[in-house]
């Protein structure tokens, strides 16, 4: 580890998805076999932490964006991972300087990410166990009944989450089926749309071994795990550093590794 190690009894003999997140991001949450993982990524793809830092932004305006639009005061924070000492705000930071007030819940499966949230801040610090595949789970959670309303509108965000899950159809499925009307999801997913095959391969090749093994899909694929949610647009499905309904926020290009975003509004014809 680069700097105290939270919990000694966790497994370090293998990378980890959220450490390795972490080090792209600017963090020091990382050890030796996670920093040996990312820079296999970065060799790669040189432009990955520029992506990374820029999805992270992404995430934070785009929920924000949301319940200021949309008036809604409850954000779900899926897979959030390792934010401290990060240097780009988070989600929630950035959530309720929007709309004070907002609730906001994060959730994560990874036990270095709960780790770190126990010690560095204890009860979790708002950071719950919880893994997007097993949503009942997540929006079950005895710790959440207090704080979320799932009969209103809720933001859920989905930030470089679902290209670590082999059925992401399943998983935007099932929150069609439980979320209310005007529920918003905002989505971000590596592509491999406009990306050379051969960097993809050698990314993913990067992840074998680490806690989770990640999926590069096509633009349309992505688009269609939207389905019977209304996308907004513009600006639609864009590279993360670009999207913005206002066309105010133009990050810098990214050229050797792509990551998309969007967000999508759940209309009333499409709830349960």
């Amino acid at each position: 580890m680069t700097g105290t190690d939270p919990n000694p009894g966790l497994d370090y003999s293998r990378p980890s998805t959220a450490r390795i997140y972490n080090y792209l991001l600017g963090g020091k949450a990382w050890s030796a076999v996670d920093e040996e993982a990312a820079l296999k990524v970065i060799r790669s793809a040189p432009d990955a932490p520029i992506v990374a830092r820029e999805n992270m932004r992404f995430a934070g305006r785009a929920a924000s964006w949301a319940v200021v639009r949309y008036g809604i005061r409850q954000v779900v924070d899926i897979g959030v991972g390792i934010l401290d000492e990060v240097p780009i705000p988070s989600v929630e930071t950035c959530v309720k300087a929007a709309a004070a007030g907002t609730r906001v819940l994060a959730y994560d499966h990874d036990d270095v990410v709960l780790a770190h949230a126990r010690v560095l801040r204890p009860g979790y610090g708002g950071v719950l166990a919880g893994d997007v595949t097993d949503l009942d789970g997540i929006f079950g959670h005895p710790l959440a009944a207090d704080l979320i309303d799932p009969a209103a509108p809720i933001v859920v965000v989905l930030a470089a989450v679902l290209h670590f899950v082999p059925d992401a159809g399943a998983v935007m499925a099932d929150l069609r089926g439980r979320l209310a009307p005007g529920s918003v999801v905002v989505l971000s997913h590596a592509t491999s749309t406009k990306t050379d095959g051969g960097r993809v391969n050698a990314m993913t090749q990067a992840y074998r071994g680490a806690s989770s093994q990640i999926v590069f899909r096509t633009e349309e694929e992505i688009r269609a795990l939207a389905a019977g949610w209304d996308i907004v647009t513009p600006p639609g499905l864009v590279d993360v550093q670009s999207w913005d309904p206002a066309g105010a926020y133009t990050g810098p290009p990214s050229e050797t590794v792509r990551v998309v975003g969007m967000a999508a509004v759940l209309p009333e014809r499409a709830a349960r």
